[in-house]
């Protein structure tokens, strides 16, 4: 030891000593010391990095978010090269959370991400269009005109077809603003895909696009053949809205509306069938019938003295024998004893029609007539008669009838008799090779709620028609709602659009239960999808029912999908009510319905609960969990 190393030991080891004589005193003396105090981490602190952290995830969708929460980082430079990095991963699900970041901080570089993804031939536009769905509408929409600007027509279609293949927030806004556009592209490719919206499920669509674009003959023409070829059953509230100064559209829009039922336009018909000539005026005569009153029917005497053809006559005498008009007798004898073969139906309809029950006998000796006019005019007179006394003679007239319309309209009066011995004559009918006449009598046998005719609906099940099908699932619901329930389950693989639309608005209470079935138990498949989203709509027309059976489903359903779904069209009507059932979900459930009421939680603002969530959630081991919850807590 060195003479310097010994003298600091002489002088430091006493003192140390002391030290440790002291120390034991002290320890003594002093209070115990409780344990350290947690150190306190700002959230929002720890949510930044739970989402820095997750970008180099291996998971897609983590990754994504992870993406997506970096835009709450106030160091913009920092995380520009990590933003830069990630729009180069061929993941969607990753440049998702590229894109939304990037939009979060008003970086236009989201635009050309979509964009490209949007327009590459291989790509589906299904993939990206879900990111615009929480842009603010002007962006989305101007990046959609951005697109269909460009010369890529067959993409043009694909993206159209993927936009209205469901009711997206902007839809409506773009197809006002795209069919105003001045750009030709966009304006064609807009009109183009206007012609697709569905009427039943995308009303709303139709009715805002004429609102708007009243003048607009182009629209006008498109809406005028979307009604076209719809059923005349359905509602054409959106032709009521053109105001084009083009006399033949306007007439062709009063016709249309009228052969939609809309009675409004009755007076205005009467005019118009006066003024118009040839199969214009026939088709305007035959789209009356359904809504004239009797003053209208008064008003189309004067064709009677023009020389019209006896298609004509027809259909004037049979507007008036509607409307119970019997002015016109002894003129109706007169042409049914003619010896112009053509004008002898007329007089045996306004005869049969206005003389009722007192014309059976008459009637039934005319289905044996040799001219097809005249048994088909009987017929009709027949079915509207609807007496069990013309059974026999009409299942006769059908067995030996040749003429095809005379045989419809024979099928459609026996149809129309509501008693048992027609129910059966019926059912001799059910595999008869016109779809028409199935359908006819499937309705029928529907209608009439007899268990006899069970086997029918039964056999009708069967039918390679899917219209004969759903007619034979009305008649199960109407009759035997016990065996209805396994039917409907099987139908709904393959029912078509419309059918339960239009079973609820007929039965609205009774098909409350069939709703939630077909909620709960619809495939995962396109028909599955359609078949969820129509039950919801048809939801709306229930609206003392759609919230219980929506939360009673919640609670039961394992299907994630359907879970969401759910959560998400509750927060659209009372976010008040479906707080619990968020958090509920976000605490319990499959990972990715987890995921999406974590995400939901967000939604809930104010609530000091949801937040004391999404910190929790943000320790927990399940990488999408943790960073959803990050995410969402720094607003996302």
């Amino acid at each position: 030891m060195s003479n310097r190393q010994l003298c600091l030991a002489r002088t430091f080891l006493p003192m140390a000593a002391a030290a440790l004589i002291v120390a034991p005193a002290r320890s003594q003396a002093a209070a115990p010391a409780g344990p350290a105090a947690p150190i306190k981490v700002d959230p929002k602190v720890s949510a930044l990095f739970i989402v820095k952290a997750g970008i180099k995830s291996a998971d897609f969708v983590a990754r994504g978010l992870a993406y997506r929460g970096i835009a709450f980082d106030k160091n913009k430079e920092d995380i520009k090269k990590l933003l830069e990095d990630g729009s180069t991963d061929p993941q969607w699900s990753v440049l998702a959370g590229v894109v939304q970041a990037y939009y979060g901080l008003h970086d236009p570089r989201w635009k050309q991400i979509v964009h490209d993804r949007l327009t590459m031939p291989k790509n589906s536009p299904y993939e990206p269009l879900p990111v615009l769905d929480e842009m603010i509408e002007k962006d989305a929409i101007a990046l959609l005109f951005q697109v269909l600007a460009d010369k890529e027509h067959d993409q043009h279609d694909k993206i159209m077809d993927a936009l209205i293949s469901r009711n997206r927030g902007y839809t409506q806004a773009l197809f006002v603003q795209g069919l105003a556009s001045k750009d030709v592209l966009i304006n064609q490719a807009v009109l183009k895909a206007l012609a697709k919206v569905d009427p039943i499920l995308q009303t709303k669509i139709l009715d805002t696009v004429a609102k708007v674009h009243a003048t607009n003959d182009n629209v006008t023409k498109v809406l005028l053949q979307i009604a076209r070829t719809a059923d005349e059953r359905q509602p054409v509230s959106y032709l009521a809205l053109a105001k084009t100064k083009d006399v033949a559209l306007l007439d062709q829009i009063t016709v249309m509306r009228a052969r939609h039922g809309d009675k409004t336009v009755s007076k205005a018909m009467v005019g118009l069938c006066l003024r118009m000539t040839g199969k214009d005026q026939l088709a305007a005569l035959v789209a009356l019938r359904n809504i004239a009153t009797k003053d209208d029917a008064a008003g189309l005497k004067p064709i009677l003295n023009s020389g019209p053809s006896h298609e004509i006559i027809f259909q004037v005498y049979e507007i008036l024998a509607r409307a119970g008009d019997r002015s016109m007798q002894r003129e109706a004898e007169n042409l049914a004893e003619s010896t112009d073969v053509d004008v002898r139906a007329t007089g045996v309809f306004y005869l049969g029609w206005v003389g009722g029950a007192g014309r059976i006998g008459e009637m039934h000796k005319y289905l044996q007539d040799g001219i097809p006019a005249v048994r088909l005019a009987a017929a009709r007179v027949l079915g509207y008669i609807a007496s069990n006394i013309s059974v026999g003679p009409l299942k006769e007239a059908i067995e030996t009838e040749r003429d095809e319309k005379a045989r419809l309209e024979l099928v459609k009066a026996l149809a129309a008799i509501k008693h048992k011995d027609a129910y059966t004559a019926l059912m001799f009918f059910t595999r008869e090779k016109d779809v028409e006449v199935r359908r006819l009598v499937v309705r029928a046998l529907a209608e009439s709620g007899d268990a006899a005719v069970r086997q029918g609906l039964q056999n009708a099940l069967n039918d390679n028609e899917s219209r004969i099908r759903s007619e034979a699932v009305r008649g199960f619901i109407l009759s035997d709602v016990a065996k209805a329930v396994d039917v409907w389950k099987r139908a709904l693989k393959w029912l078509p659009i419309g059918v339960i639309l239009d079973l609820t608005r007929e039965m609205t209470k009774t098909m409350e239960g069939f709703l939630e079935i077909a909620l709960a138990e619809a495939d995962k498949d396109d028909t599955g999808v359609r078949i969820r989203e129509e039950a919801l709509i048809a939801l709306h027309l229930l609206p003392l029912a759609e919230q219980p059976i929506l939360f009673k489903l919640l609670e039961q359903t394992q299907d994630e999908d359907l879970k969401i779904r759910i959560l998400r069209q509750l927060l659209e009507t009372d976010k008040a009510k479906v707080a619990v059932a968020v958090k509920s979900t976000a605490l319990q459930s499959t990972p990715r319905a987890r995921m999406a009421a974590i995400r939901m939680l967000g939604k809930l603002k104010g609530d000091k609960e949801a937040t004391e969530f999404l910190i929790r959630f943000m320790d927990e081991p399940d990488e999408r969990i943790r960073i959803a919850a990050a995410l969402t807590f720094l607003g996302g």
